[in-house]
């Protein structure tokens, strides 16, 4: 493979580092973490990943998400604002999309209280996840057999798991036009003020659509921006 066509093929790794990038030469944030995990062999295969994902888990993934396919274990960010009043603040640790299926079941961390929380828990794989400041918030895809497109699903520690209106390409765009602000997949939830979870995280949300149209002006926020003053 070419140079040229190993950029085609994982071009979500280029539009990654370019939001690394951004994060990084903003005066306004501190960055904390911005790193690339390991590429590990087979799992930078992407036929043998997708091959294997449809033979062994029964899980025939479209190539919507394919063209989101990275080969990095991990890719993740932390910053928060360099203003000590504000409260802005971001993470992400997204996973290769191989290991989520085999080995984040989001019931090996929260099982469920009754029967039917329990089957959706033990369906669900944990794609993007806050471990460093540990805010209980997670995303991941309904992984039942024969599905092309998965639901997408977000979980918070406080409220349980909550449909997104969103596919997994969406999501992993939407997370670089927010750079993983924290609690933006709200904004793709039925959750609005006045819920337990959604409230707590208004101002961060509001600053972040008044602050990042100027920092980062290459996005379009205005879709985040009316579903913002739809549920606030």
């Amino acid at each position: 493979m070419t140079k040229n066509e190993d950029s085609v093929e994982f071009a979500y790794e280029g539009l990654c580092a370019k939001a690394m990038e951004e994060i990084a030469q903003c005066s306004e944030l501190e960055v904390l973490t911005a790193e690339f995990g390991v590429i590990s062999t087979p799992l930078d295969d992407v036929d043998r990943v997708f091959r294997n994902m449809t033979r062994r888990h029964e899980l025939p993934l479209s190539d919507k998400i394919r063209e989101k396919f990275f080969r990095h274990n991990e890719i993740e960010a932390f910053w928060q604002s360099s203003n000590p009043e504000s409260e802005l603040v971001g993470e992400f640790c997204l996973t290769h999309v191989y290991r989520s299926v085999v080995e984040k079941q989001l019931d090996v961390i929260w099982e469920g209280k009754d029967d039917e929380e329990r089957e959706l828990h033990s369906e669900l794989r944990i794609f993007d996840d806050t471990p460093r400041s540990g805010s209980g918030r997670l995303a991941a895809l309904r992984a039942t057999p024969g599905t092309t497109d998965p639901e997408i699903w977000f979980f918070d520690m406080r409220d349980g798991a909550m449909e997104m209106d969103l596919d997994y390409g969406t999501y992993l765009d939407t997370l670089l036009v927010t750079k993983g602000t924290i609690g933006w997949q709200y904004l793709f939830c039925d959750a609005g003020y006045g819920h337990p979870g959604f409230t707590p995280l208004v101002n961060g949300l509001k600053e972040m659509l008044e602050v990042f149209p100027r920092l980062f002006p290459d996005y379009d926020y205005s879709d985040l921006r009316a579903r913002l003053e739809e549920r606030a």
